[in-house]
C-alpha cells in the first residue's frame, strides 16, 4: 500500500504544523541526518539522535504522563531468558507527552476484546475507565505515534469509534501498514488498503525528527514495523521509549533476550534484538538516558513515584 505514504523528507511539513500550535509548519530534510548513519545502532548515533532532536523548531515537551488500561499476568521466566517463576506484571500502557500549547500521543491503548487475546484465555485486569482516559488524549493530541503494530499498542487507532478522526493525526510507519493489512498479529486489527490511505504513512532509513525533541527511531526485530521514540524534555531530563524491544528492563540491564519459545512465537529476530538492547544499555549507563520500555509495571510505578512519569 502505498497511496498515502509520505517519505521523510517530505512529511516534516505537515507533521511540524501538526505537533505544536506555536510552531510554523516548515518542510526539513531528514536525509541529512540519516543518511551518514550507514551503521545502525552505531557509537555516535545518539549524537545523531540528539541533532535531529533540534531540527523541528518549537518549545520542548514540559513533562509525560501515562495511562495502565490493562494488566497481563506472566512469570519473569516467560519474558526473559532463565527467570524465576517471580510473578511479572505487563502494563498495558499509552504515554503523553505534554507540551506548552498541546500534546502528543506514544501509543493507543486498546479495547477490552483485544486484551482479551493477550490472557490466552484467563481473565485478566482491564479498565475501561482509564482506556477512555486515553481515547480522550487521543481526541485532544496534535500528533498519534505508533511503536509497533501489536494488538496493544494500535488498536486504539484502529477499532476506535473515532477512528476515522484519530487516523489523520496517527504516524505510522510503511512496514507497520503492510503488516496490519496483509498478516496483523489478530484480525480484529486489521485494515484494508482504503483504511489504511487514512492514515499518515511514513518511510525513513534509520532516524527521523517528527516534532520538537522528539525522534523516531527504526528498530525491526521485535516487529517488522518496530520502532523507538527518543524524547528530550525542557527540563534537559532525556527519555528512550524502547517499546517492546525488553519487557522488562531486566532485559535490557543483563542483555537477555526473551525465551527460545517466546521469540519463535512472536517471531522475533534476536540479532536484531541484540544489537538494540546493547545500544540501549550504553545510552543509559554512559549517557544517562531514561530508558521506558512498554510494559514493566514496576519500573513504571518506580518512576511515577520518583516524578518522571505523571498519570492521566
Amino acid at each position: 500500500m502505498k497511496a498515502n505514504t509520505i517519505v521523510a523528507a517530505g512529511v516534516l511539513g505537515l507533521l511540524v504544523s501538526i505537533a505544536c500550535a506555536n510552531v510554523s509548519a516548515q518542510s526539513i530534510n531528514t536525509e541529512n541526518s540519516s543518511s551518514t548513519q550507514s551503521v545502525p545502532y552505531a557509537s555516535d548515533l545518539l549524537e545523531r539522535v540528539r541533532g535531529a532532536a533540534s531540527m523541528v523548531p518549537g518549545e520542548l515537551a514540559a513533562a509525560v504522563n501515562f495511562a495502565k488500561v490493562a494488566e497481563s499476568h506472566r512469570t519473569y521466566a516467560g519474558i526473559i531468558d532463565g527467570g524465576a517463576d517471580e510473578l511479572f506484571v505487563s502494563a498495558r500502557t499509552a504515554f503523553q507527552v505534554v507540551y506548552p500549547n498541546g500534546s502528543i500521543m506514544i501509543d493507543s491503548g486498546m479495547d477490552e476484546e483485544v486484551h482479551r487475546y493477550y490472557g490466552f484465555g484467563r481473565d485478566e485486569p482491564y479498565w475501561q475507565d482509564a482506556n477512555d482516559r486515553v481515547q480522550q488524549a487521543l481526541q485532544s493530541a496534535q500528533m498519534i505515534i505508533i511503536t509497533h503494530e501489536h494488538g496493544d499498542h494500535v488498536a486504539g487507532v484502529i477499532r476506535s469509534d473515532l477512528r476515522d478522526q484519530l487516523a489523520t493525526k496517527t504516524v505510522m510507519t510503511q512496514h507497520q501498514v503492510d503488516t496490519l493489512i496483509s498478516a496483523p498479529q489478530l484480525p480484529q486489527i486489521q485494515l484494508t488498503e482504503q483504511q489504511a490511505s487514512d492514515y499518515i504513512v511514513v518511510d525513513y532509513e534509520h532516524i527521523m525528527p517528527i516534532a520538537p525533541g522528539v525522534v523516531l527511531i527504526k528498530s525491526p526485530g521485535h516487529t517488522q514495523g518496530h520502532q523507538m521514540v527518543y524524547l528530550q524534555l525542557a527540563s534537559g531530563e532525556e527519555l528512550l521509549f524502547i517499546g517492546d524491544i525488553g519487557w522488562s528492563l531486566d532485559n535490557i540491564t543483563t542483555l537477555t533476550l526473551r525465551p527460545e519459545a517466546t521469540i519463535a512465537r512472536i517471531k522475533e529476530d534476536p540479532a536484531a534484538l541484540t544489537h538494540q538492547m546493547t545500544w540501549i544499555k550504553q545510552v543509559m549507563d554512559e549517557e544517562g538516558v531514561l530508558v521506558v520500555p512498554s510494559h514493566d509495571d514496576r519500573l513504571l510505578t518506580q518512576f511515577v513515584e520518583d516524578g518522571i512519569l505523571g498519570s492521566f
